[in-house]
């Protein structure tokens, strides 16, 4: 709880830092500043050194004491090992961020390349990449393999593997771009994040589809095989336009199977709402004329209408 304080502490000292004064390169190459491999490579003596380099990641808030203790610290040093194995190399991973960068590009005009920086922040899994316009901060021992965290449920270990790494950035940075809805139905918050994942997966079309639903590619073949029937239950229940917020965490919340109450549940994939909000918008893409950019500012319920969704009983 202690760590997550520190870097609850980092991320409001460098939105701070960077909100102005840090240079933007506009370059087709990025460069991927290993702070976990200084850190660790540092010692008592020269530490003072890094933190003149990385001012925003050494808040005044707490004493040299306690990042000099964690040099010393034999977990801290295990993760760091364990990282350093699974991170040996990181060509493959900057070069699918810089895809991701190069597209944004194409699509916002405005969007420049953030500084990326990886670290071994200890830091709780929702707060793995953090986006700060200029800043782009990713928690390697967040990714270190689904067998690393033994103490974790299996549906949050399994986003816990590097192969979701370029994915989670490109989602953290699509975030930024959808507003979120006006409404507080349940249709309104499936076409949100349904944008949110039609964006992510444009950012990464190298990757497996499954990956943006943040489960497995068995879980998401059973709902592209029962599309029709998931749709028929949201019809039927009359949830669509529900406000209730039992329905957003049975059906949004990231969870390891969806609650539709029957005995199919586990076989399902968590934050099934979320899903068919992509199909929604999916479908809607292709049946309007409509660019990338346009769609992120339509109307949810525009978005529904000409869709013209209507998943076929196979």
């Amino acid at each position: 709880m202690t760590d997550y304080k520190i870097y609850k502490v980092i991320l409001f000292y460098f939105l701070i830092i960077f909100s102005g004064c840090e240079s933007r390169s506009s370059n087709d190459n990025i460069t991927i500043n290993r702070f976990e491999h200084e850190f660790y490579n540092s010692n008592e003596e020269n530490l003072d050194l890094l933190i003149k380099k990385y001012p925003y990641l050494f808040p005044n808030k707490y004493p040299i004491e306690t990042w000099k203790s964690y040099l010393k610290d034999s977990t801290r040093l295990s993760v760091y090992k364990e990282s350093s194995k699974v991170f040996k190399d990181f060509k493959v991973t900057g070069n699918e961020i810089l895809k991701i960068f190069l597209k944004l590009e194409e699509i916002f005009p405005e969007f420049k390349k953030p500084k990326v920086i990886t670290l071994n922040s200890l830091s709780d899994y929702e707060s793995r990449i953090i986006y700060a316009d200029s800043l782009l901060l990713i928690s390697l021992d967040s990714y270190l393999g689904e067998s690393y965290y033994t103490d974790l449920p299996a549906y949050i270990s399994l986003n816990m593997n590097k192969k979701y790494l370029s994915n989670d950035v490109a989602e953290k940075i699509a975030e930024k771009y959808v507003k979120k809805p006006n409404d507080r139905t349940l249709l309104g918050e499936m076409i949100y994040h349904g944008k949110i994942l039609y964006l992510n997966k444009y950012l990464t079309s190298f990757n497996e589809d499954y990956l943006i639903f943040h489960s497995s590619a068995e879980k998401i073949k059973w709902a592209e095989e029962n599309e029709y029937n998931i749709w028929a239950f949201f019809i039927e229940n009359n949830f669509l336009f529900n406000t209730k917020n039992d329905l957003k965490s049975r059906f949004i919340s990231f969870s390891p199977f969806s609650k539709f109450n029957l005995d199919i549940d586990k076989s399902s994939p968590g934050s099934i709402g979320k899903w068919i909000g992509y199909k929604i918008v999916d479908s809607f893409m292709k049946n309007n004329n409509s660019d990338l950019k346009d769609l992120l500012n339509e109307d949810y319920y525009k978005i529904f209408t000409k869709s013209k969704y209507k998943p076929k009983k196979k």
